[in-house]
This record gives structure tokens, sequence and C-alpha cells, in this order.
């Protein structure tokens, strides 16, 4: 009997109980499946009609599945009287980490950015929290190693539909002469898809060297060309060195045969250098970025020593960073908001305490997969969170690529732990065998559906309902509509996600372009106070604080915006305008 399945009634057993136990296998079932749609639709959640295309809907879809598999455990655990909880080796490191990030939050610079992360990153202490919550629930989804056969199956067929968005739209760029065409695919950023990409090849290896028909042969070569061909469009170095640590990986675990003859060898060598030939012409065409990289991680080890213990709290990276930047390492606006190292990321927002919990939790991994290795697909399975590991040392997480990696990871500790997987926590019996029983048991499945859909209005439909307001806003704006048209759709965003900096900066511009200059700092004035670490908020807050005559204001203003890029001329100018206007 697997892991976690209801047990089976004994003969004689009445209606009521057969029902019960009817009801939960069905919900088991949907617990699995609930981990199977979700591998696939995560990546590939893209909606038009929010303003973020890529990255937030990823993020609502994620927290719908956390939501959905918590009501099915939980409706579990009223339905069979029992709470049965699998452990794993990462429980205590993900813990601990999760409760350092909250630490770090607790002392943060900017309480609003720890805790919801900045637009279009999401970085912040919720999503963390979201990571954990995934990891753990898929587990607890998951009671034997077909389960995990399946999800991780179903997380290829994700990729693999990905991959083939990603190929078809870096054909439809080079065709139409898009200079230096990058796949990227659903996943909306190239470095990103690679990240994701490069985790699971090495599956889509071992599904191949697993095959034992025609047809399976043929699928998963499919897959494994697919799925490599674009990464390697996605012209992502960190990638590519991801895939050659996952090359090792199996090497060193000996799941890669070697030819037994010399021309087979020098078939091998000709296919490499082959490969090496078609692959260099597109990686000379996107020059190395590693000085860049070593310029930031050089001030980022600055700015971790400002602040040691708990560093400045999760996602704040991009608020403090301009303070210790030592040259325009990134040309044109773009501002650094990351450290461009997983480890030194860590470091900086969450501190030493920070560090040694993703360290702790790192070593988790490796000792899980070691004491496994013996499990189908291990090497695999750890080539792949070898590779993703390696591009995140030279690159940082980006949840589009990180929610299915907690998914894929949820998946090979429960292969790696084997039989040995089993429950921490057995107390049978939570009904209570009074006739008061079975009310107290529905009142508190009925408070738990409450509680979950009311935490689903902000998380999920509140949030996403604001973006698509936004995207109506700026439209309106952009193509010259009354006022009226694009701001009541800001003001209403801002109503439903007042924590979001980006609505109120929003407001700021309209107002601004119909010359309601108080109304313009009002909502500029908002949008700082939450936390942005974009400069040009704060040279608008101080042009309009000039025209209003607060010169004060406006010096305040203009130093942080040349504080944030000093590198910009325009921010120098009015920083230079209202030092001339002071009395």
């Amino acid at each position: 009997m697997g892991v976690g399945q209801p047990a089976i009634s004994a003969p004689g057993i009445g209606v009521s109980a057969q029902r019960s136990r009817g009801v939960a296998i069905a919900i088991v079932n949907a617990q699995r499946w609930t981990t199977y749609v979700a591998a696939i639709l995560i990546p590939l959640t893209v909606w038009p009609l929010t303003y973020d295309h890529y990255v937030l809907p990823k993020l609502l879809a994620a927290r719908l599945v956390v939501l959905v598999l918590a009501f099915l455990f939980i409706a579990r655990v009223v339905i069979t009287g029992s709470v049965q909880i699998k452990r794993t080796p990462l429980d205590l490191p993900l813990m601990a980490f999760v409760w350092s990030a909250a630490l770090s939050t607790i002392f943060s610079v900017n309480a609003d950015v720890a805790l919801f992360g900045t637009y279009s990153r999401y970085d912040g202490l919720l999503t963390l929290v979201t990571y954990a919550a995934l990891f753990w629930l898929v587990v607890q989804s998951l009671s034997q190693e077909r389960d995990t056969t399946t999800l991780l199956r179903s997380i290829l067929i994700g990729a693999y539909i990905v991959s083939v968005v990603a190929i078809v739209r870096w054909c439809a760029d080079a065709l139409t002469g898009q200079p230096d065409p990058r796949a990227y695919g659903t996943l909306g950023n190239a470095n990103v898809l690679g990240a994701y990409l490069v985790l699971l090849i090495p599956m889509a290896y071992a599904e191949l060297m697993q095959a034992t028909s025609t047809a399976a042969r043929l699928l998963s070569t499919n897959a494994l060309i697919t799925l490599t061909l674009a990464l390697l469009l996605s012209v992502s170095h960190s990638a590519w060195l991801g895939l050659a640590v996952a090359a090792a990986v199996l090497l060193v675990g000996r799941q890669v045969p070697l030819p037994r003859s010399l021309p087979r060898l020098a078939l091998m060598v000709v296919g490499a250098a082959a490969l090496i030939a078609a692959v260099a012409p597109i990686a000379l065409s996107r020059g190395t970025d590693i000085a860049q990289r070593l310029h930031i991680w050089s001030d980022s080890i600055a700015l971790i020593a400002s602040r040691p213990l708990l560093g400045y709290g999760p996602d704040t990276f991009g608020l403090v960073y301009p303070g210790f930047q030592t040259g325009q390492w990134v040309l044109g606006y773009a501002q650094i908001d990351k450290a461009h190292s997983e480890l030194l990321q860590v470091a900086a927002t969450q501190g030493l305490v920070g560090l040694a919990t993703w360290i702790w939790l790192m070593a988790a991994f490796v000792v899980a997969f070691w004491r496994g290795r013996r499990q189908p697909a291990a090497w695999a399975l750890f080539a792949g969170w070898a590779a993703y590991q390696a591009v995140l040392l030279v690159n940082f997480t980006a949840l589009s690529a990180a929610f299915p990696f907690w998914i894929f990871a949820a998946a090979a500790v429960i292969r790696w732990q084997g039989e040995r997987a089993h429950t921490s926590l057995s107390a049978p019996s939570l009904t209570l065998p009074t006739r008061w029983g079975g009310k107290i048991t529905r009142i508190a499945g009925l408070a738990v559906v409450a509680g979950l859909i009311a935490l689903a209005v902000p998380a999920v439909i509140n949030t996403y309902l604001a973006d698509q307001l936004l995207k109506t806003s700026v439209d309106a704006y952009v193509t010259g509509q009354p006022r009226p048209l694009a701001e009541q759709p800001a003001q209403q965003a801002h109503q439903l996600a007042p924590w979001e900096p980006v609505y109120d900066t929003e407001l700021g511009n309209i107002a601004y372009q119909y010359e309601d200059l108080e109304a313009a700092r009002t909502a500029y004035g908002d949008a700082v106070a939450l936390g942005t670490f974009d400069p040009r908020v704060y040279r608008n807050l101080a042009v309009v604080d000039l025209r209003l005559g607060r010169t004060d204001e406006a010096l305040i203003a203009a130093r942080h915006a040349v504080f944030l890029d000093r590198f910009d001329p325009i921010n120098q100018a009015v920083l230079a305008q209202a030092i001339s206007e002071t009395p």
C-alpha cells in the first residue's frame, strides 16, 4: 500500500464509511493529478491581458496550485480522520531557510519590498514561502515510485512544449531580421529558459537510456534533441555551463556508455566537434559578460560586509546596491537589482545566517542523492539538480524556472528516498467518536474552505485583476485617451494591490501628463514610500516639487535619483537644477 493512502475497509463496514473511503481515494487521485497538471502548465502560463505577460502569471498559477493542494491535503485529513505526513531530508533546512528570510524581512530596509518583492521579480518572503509550500505539498501528494515517474514525465512534457514554442519564435525572429535572436519561449527570458531546460535535459537523456521499445526511443530522442536545441538557441552561457556540469555528473556516475571500439570513439569525437562548430557562431554572436559579473560580484561583497548578519531583506538588493556600485557595468537604462550569483544574493539579502541555511539546504540535497544513488535515474536527477545550481551560481533564481525546479526537487527527493520514504506523524481517530464529532469535523472543513477562499482573493484574484487594470490604464495613457479612461483603471489597481508601487507610479504619470501636480506628487510619494529602485520615479518627483516651489523636497528626491543611477545625465541635470534653485 502506498504511503499516505487511506486504509482498506474491513468486511461489513458501514455505507457511510465506504463512502468516506471512496471520497478519500478520490482526494488522493486529485492531489496527484493536480501536481501533474501543474508541472506542465506553470511554465506555459502566459497571460496577454496583464501588463506583466510572463512572470506574474506564473506566480499566480503557482499560488493557486498551492492553495488547491493545501485544500486537498486538509480535506483528506478531515475525511480519513488521520494525519499522515511524509518526511524528507530537506524539511528542516528548507524551514530554516524560510525562517531566516522571515527574520531578515523583519529587519529589512523596506518591509514592503522584503515581503512582496519588486515588480516583475516578486522574490520577497511570500514567494520563498510559496516555494517551500509547493515542495512540501507535492511531496505529500506522491505515494509510490510510479507517481514520481509520472510527475517527472509531466515536467518533461511541459519542457518539450516550451522548447517547441521557443524554437518557433527564434526562427520567426531570425527570419524577420532581428539581430542576435535568442530563444526564450513562454518564460520571457533567455537565461531563465536555459536554467529551466538544463534542469530537465539529463532526465530526457535518462528516458532515452531506459527506453525498451522503438516508440519510446523515438519519443525520448525527440525530447532530448528538442530541449537541447532550444537551450543552445537561448545563447545563455550560464545554461551552457550548467549543461557541461550535467554531462560531467553523468560521466562520473558512469551513465554515459563509453565506446568499445576506435571507430565509435572517432565518431563521438567528430560528432562533438560538429556540435561545437555549429554552436560557436551562435556563441560568438553575443559577447560574454564575465567582466561585468566580476565587477558586480566585487561590489556585492562590499555590500554584504556592510550588513553581514541578517542582510538587507529579500529582494531589496536593487534598493541598496547603487551605494556600493563602483562603475557603470550595464550600459543604458538597466538597474542592477541582483548580485548575479545565488550565493552572493542570499548573503546580501539574508546575511550570513541565511547563507548558512542555504548551504545546509544544498548539503541536504547532496546527502539525499548519495543515499539514494542506486535508485532508478538517480544520477540523471542529480545531474539536473547540479546543472541548475551551477547556473544559479553565476546568475540568480527566477521564479519562472524556480517553480518547476521545486516540483522536480520533490519528485527527485522521493525517488532518492525509495523505500525509506515514510510518514513522520500518523494520528488516527481525529474524528471525534461522539454524536458531535461529525458536526465538528464538517464545521472545521468549512472553516478551512472559507479560509483558503479568503486567501485566494488577495493572493490570486485581486493581484491578477490589478495587473490587468494596469495594462488597460497604460494602453489608454499611451494612446492619448481622456484622463478618466487612464486614471480610473490605475486607481482600481492601486485599491486591489495597495502594496505595489508600480500602480502608484502610473497614477503619478497620468496626473503629471494632465498637469495635476499635487496629485502627481502624492502618487509619486506613495510609490517611493512603498519602495522602488527606479530612479525615474524620484526624478519625476523632483521635477514636480521644483514646479511646485518645494525646492528642499526636490533636492532630496533629485539626490536619491542620482544615488540610484548617477550615470544618467538627466538625473545629474535635475539635481543641478534643484541645487541651483534651493535657497
